[in-house]
């Protein structure tokens, strides 16, 4: 891929940023679009890819509901939360209930017996409410065509080993049986990054006009889209003339070249190899990542030695506090007390060549899904996209930079698309899901 001269960019660490690559000129956007395209299309048609391109089984409704509630489940880190979603007579979405509890596994270990107990009694006091059920299941799992999931491994420091291996939907069902509630009659499992994309369903009234896309930056990264049935080659007997989300998985995306930083730093996580598009982006990397090269300035005698010693004693450099650094005057906080200017400004620097670069690969993984799902021709549709997610919404100037460079990769292509943020929109995605 080319490197683009940046020299009017951090003259005096141009040096350093383009060596380890990373300005965000470095990446060919064009180039890295195409590549991303390629992978989708080896992914829809089962061959060897970086993408898992997973068919949800789940198509964006051709009805608007109204008056109807649906029961919601969403589990995607600490918290568990249960909702109560209605859709008035204008097919508005009003959340009537919501409780925030525990995940289950995340204190202690428990069993699968002790797991999908502990959510049946946080479904007790809605279960009559509705007999629709959608269940937002934020970790790997592989979803069937009957759209009960699969728990393929934990993420995020679960514990509850009996569970892996095991349909979600279908133990949940035996343990309502078995405590004499009421089992819904409709249920599904969603993930997040699909659910995101039917909550923009719902934000612009389930309008016809759009094809649909969701993205999610947050701790980590993914997209979804909208695909034609008759693409997805390595799914047989799936109506011709449908379409159904996909869960790109576009955390793994591969076909990139990484720095010296980049590579040295996927060696320190805890899934080398793995995730390596994830790992330059989204937010359980990008501090630890500035960290990582901050060290390597150091060595290389960009900081003075008081800079050298203050990076080694810091244990990690979350991704929220570089929004201090990035948020001009900058603020020395605790971490770099007493440093002079000249060693404030090569972490700004750093830290701002990081975040643009993150943002303009946001702004590529954005692009390769709205084109996707914007087809071609007289069939090209303006596309929604609900976008989810801590750093792309809160970190300091990252939306506004991540736009910019989508709108220069879109124009040539005359795509029309709107970007939206829905409160709760995995629950509400979710409700919209389970309509379909």
């Amino acid at each position: 891929m080319k490197t683009v001269d940046t020299s009017e960019k951090c003259p005096e660490y141009r040096g350093f940023l383009l060596k380890h690559r990373l300005f965000a000129d470095q990446y060919d956007a064009k180039e890295i679009v195409a590549a991303f395209h390629s992978e989708m299309e080896k992914g829809l048609a089962g061959n060897q890819s970086s993408l898992a391109m997973i068919p949800s089984y789940i198509s964006v409704p051709e009805t608007p509901p109204k008056n109807q509630k649906i029961i919601v489940l969403d589990a995607g880190g600490t918290n568990f939360r249960t909702a109560l979603v209605r859709f008035d007579k204008e097919s508005v979405p009003h959340i009537d209930y919501f409780a925030n509890n525990p995940m289950p596994g995340i204190d202690k270990e428990v069993t699968r017996e002790e797991f999908f107990g502990q959510i049946a009694g946080f479904l007790a006091p809605v279960l009559k409410e509705s007999k629709r059920l959608g269940f937002c299941f934020s970790y790997p799992a592989a979803i069937d065509r009957s759209r009960d999931g699969t728990l393929l491994y934990w993420t995020k420091e679960i514990k509850a080993p009996g569970v892996v291996g095991r349909k979600i939907l279908a133990n949940l069902a035996e343990t309502l049986r078995k405590r004499n509630l009421p089992v819904p009659e409709a249920m599904l499992v969603c993930n997040d990054t699909v659910a995101s994309l039917m909550a923009g369903v719902a934000a612009v009234k389930f309008s016809p006009r759009y094809n649909y896309a969701g993205f999610i930056l947050g701790t980590g990264t993914n997209t979804s889209y909208v695909e034609a049935n008759e693409n997805i080659t390595k799914e047989k007997d799936l109506k011709a003339d449908g379409s159904q989300a996909i869960n790109v998985e576009s955390a793994n995306f591969s076909k990139i070249e990484r720095g010296d930083i980049d590579i040295a730093f996927d060696k320190t996580t805890s899934s080398p190899g793995k995730y390596t598009f994830e790992k330059m982006a989204s937010g359980a990397y990008l501090g630890p990542l500035c960290h990582a090269a901050l060290k390597t300035a150091a060595v290389e005698g960009l900081v003075s030695p008081a800079a050298a010693r203050c990076f080694e004693k810091i244990e990690v450099l979350p991704t929220k506090n570089l929004d201090a650094i990035l948020n001009g005057p900058f603020k020395k906080g605790p971490e770099f007390s007493g440093l002079p200017q000249q060693d404030i400004s090569a972490i700004g620097a750093i830290a701002s060549a990081i975040v643009e670069r993150a943002a303009k690969l946001t702004a590529i993984n954005l692009a390769a899904a709205i084109l996707k799902s914007a087809g071609t021709g007289p069939a090209k549709k303006k596309v929604c996209v609900c976008a989810d997610g801590s750093v792309y919404h809160k970190l300091h100037s990252f939306r506004e930079q991540a736009e910019k460079h989508l709108a220069r990769i879109l124009k040539p292509h005359n795509v029309e698309y709107d970007i939206v943020k829905v409160d709760e929109a995995p629950i509400i995605g979710t409700a919209v899901a389970d309509l379909t």
